[in-house]
């Protein structure tokens, strides 16, 4: 029976006396405390190495595993526009910097959709009557800068009689079909009185009857620091959103800015707002009144170039290709980026979609 255990080594000893000679060894016997200690200690430490070393894994695994679900969640949530009548992308260009994505695009003018491919990526489809509403993926905003020709002053005045007129009526095909949130529509500022005021009418109505709440008003380049006198009507219709102060929608003294032609475009510019830019009447005489290209800069006659083109409608940083005649065509037809800028914050602001 063990009476006496060594301290050191935890040897035990049944007599007292054999204990008492063990203690007194000339070599003392090792320290086993110690070397089990150690041992206790070096397998705690080899314990917690390898739980640290599973524990970051673990967690990079989850952040992984994190990132990836956010990323998926910023994608599905990600707002989402199809751009009708596209031309060279005044929609696309503002609205890819606020973070929406196009998931569709058309137009039936070749040069337009080589330059919005060159640009933006997408491949542009043809004729929108030949495009299936229900095969695009679900989206949040229809944007449709539709034909101006049929209620502008340019053009005969025909309006829904003429072909191009008829637009609005494939514009709707859209609308009823996708039910998008927000549909955006932009035309000439003459639409509003068109036919005694019919024409809009018409489209209020149709907007209405499926359920959209719709707000309108005519705004002007160079009251937003892009010197032309350029106007364009804009219309938003919003249904199945959560929707603040959708009357002050166009209240946008927030973007108010005064420019020059001579602060704008860098020379002695003798006018200092700039013609609209239209799709004919280049080269008229400077005094004529077909005349929008030509101006007087340092008592010398100055036609506009299509940099001053590009920088007009607010495109800057814009890959433009084809021949110059299609340029200044996708000029005249264009929205300038301006007004599609400040739409596109104003939705931000007003309703609930947001990038």
């Amino acid at each position: 029976m063990v009476k006496y255990s060594c301290e050191r080594c935890g040897k035990g000893f049944s007599q007292k006396s054999h204990y008492d000679s063990h203690n007194k060894r000339k070599t003392p016997c090792e320290n086993n405390a110690d070397k089990i200690k150690i041992l206790i200690d070096k397998a705690v430490e080899e314990k917690f190495k390898k739980l640290n070393e599973k524990l970051i894994v673990e967690n990079e695994e989850a952040n992984v595993n994190t990132n990836a679900m956010q990323q998926q969640k910023k994608q599905t949530n990600q707002v989402k526009y199809i751009d009708l009548f596209c031309g060279m992308g005044s929609f696309h260009y503002s609205f890819q910097k606020l973070g929406f994505k196009c998931v569709m695009a058309s137009d039936i003018y070749k040069p337009a959709k080589e330059n919005y491919k060159k640009n933006y990526g997408v491949d542009v489809l043809g004729d929108i009557c030949d495009i299936e509403p229900s095969s695009i993926e679900p989206y949040d905003i229809l944007c449709a800068g539709f034909p101006c020709q049929p209620f502008s002053q340019a053009g005969h005045h025909k309006g829904f009689e003429d072909s191009r007129g008829t637009m609005f009526s494939q514009v709707m095909r859209f609308v009823k079909t996708n039910v998008p949130k927000i549909v955006i529509l932009e035309n000439v500022q003459a639409l509003l009185n068109h036919d005694k005021g019919k024409s809009f009418a018409k489209i209020k109505t149709e907007l209405e009857n499926e359920g959209y709440n719709m707000v309108y008003k005519v705004i002007k380049c160079s009251d937003y620091g892009i010197p032309q006198m350029r106007k364009r009507l804009f219309i938003v219709g919003v249904k199945n959103i959560e929707v603040t102060n959708l009357e002050k929608f166009f209240d946008l003294d927030d973007y108010k800015k005064t420019n020059t032609l001579t602060q704008y475009l860098g020379r002695n510019f003798e006018k200092d707002i700039a013609y609209t830019l239209r799709c004919g009447g280049k080269h008229s005489p400077i005094d004529d009144r077909h005349n929008w290209d030509g101006y007087w800069v340092d008592n010398k006659e100055y036609r506009l170039t299509i940099e001053d083109g590009l920088k007009l409608q607010g495109f800057n940083d814009y890959n433009f290709v084809g021949k110059q005649n299609e340029k200044w065509k996708m000029l005249g037809n264009t929205i300038p980026t301006i007004f599609t800028e400040i739409i596109g914050k104003q939705i931000i602001k007003h309703t609930s979609l947001s990038a």
